[in-house]
């Protein structure tokens, strides 16, 4: 389902106010310094789960291909990121909308007992979601 807000309100879908009237300081001034503090959380939280809950990291794919059916068009409104490879012009490659029918795929192929899941990265692109001048915000 896209991303939706009230475009009536002032502001709607981007950071709070008093992010972008100039007042808030962040504690990390350095871009770089904050990349490697945000890197450090992501990477300790996902550690903590590996440890607490019996989940091994896998990677996910950045696309799949149309006919695979991962991308199964929940809603039946949204249009698939898509593609053809210069070197294969007769298959049609997908961004995923989500990563919901391929983890339990994945499950099968890496031979996940039950009890044990997995824990991936989603870059997932949707065309009809709003996008604006902070779209981290708003999505």
């Amino acid at each position: 389902m896209a991303t939706t807000f009230d475009r009536t309100k002032p502001l709607a879908g981007l950071p709070p106010t008093y992010v972008m009237d100039g007042s808030y300081t962040p504690t990390i001034q350095d871009k770089v310094t904050l990349e490697d503090a945000l890197s450090g959380i992501k990477n300790t939280f996902e550690q903590n789960l590996k440890e607490n809950i019996n989940v091994v990291r896998v990677s996910a794919p950045m696309f799949v291909n149309k006919t695979s059916g991962f991308n199964d068009n929940l809603n039946g409104i949204e249009r698939p990121a898509s593609f053809n490879p210069r070197d294969y012009p007769d298959t049609t490659l997908e961004v995923p909308f989500s990563l919901a029918k391929w983890k339990r795929w994945a499950l099968h192929y890496y031979g996940m007992p039950v009890g044990k899941g997995l824990v991936t990265d989603f870059r997932g692109l949707r065309c009809d979601d709003d996008v604006g001048e902070y779209p981290s915000y708003c999505c």
